[in-house]
């Protein structure tokens, strides 16, 4: 599969689901997955940068990754339940850390 076909793939699959968010009614359940997702921007860029901080040897490496998960977790409590915001505190912090260490 080329990597043209995999991303259009990929972007089907996660267009789907949001649709399906938005499409279904209002019910008891919904309400325990609108409190998940107040949480959800901080844990899935803590967990994404999480992965940029181990080495592959196990050792702990400070990088601009580092950076970059207490920036969206800064933009986790400032822009509540936006993952636009988390993403963006968190890109900013990266290539401000990058520029002062620079890598």
């Amino acid at each position: 599969m080329s990597h043209l076909g995999l991303i259009v793939l990929a972007a089907m699959i996660t267009f789907a689901s949001r649709i399906t968010f938005m499409i279904r009614p209002l019910s008891a359940s919904r309400l325990k997955e609108n409190r998940f997702l107040e949480v959800f921007p901080t844990a899935l860029f803590v967990a994404l940068t999480v992965t940029g901080l181990a080495a592959p040897e196990g050792s702990l490496d400070l990088s601009p990754a580092a950076a970059a998960g207490v920036g969206g977790v800064a933009g986790a409590f400032i822009f509540k339940r936006s993952v636009l915001g988390v993403a963006a505190m968190g890109l900013v912090a990266y290539w401000a850390a990058r520029l002062i260490w620079g890598t």
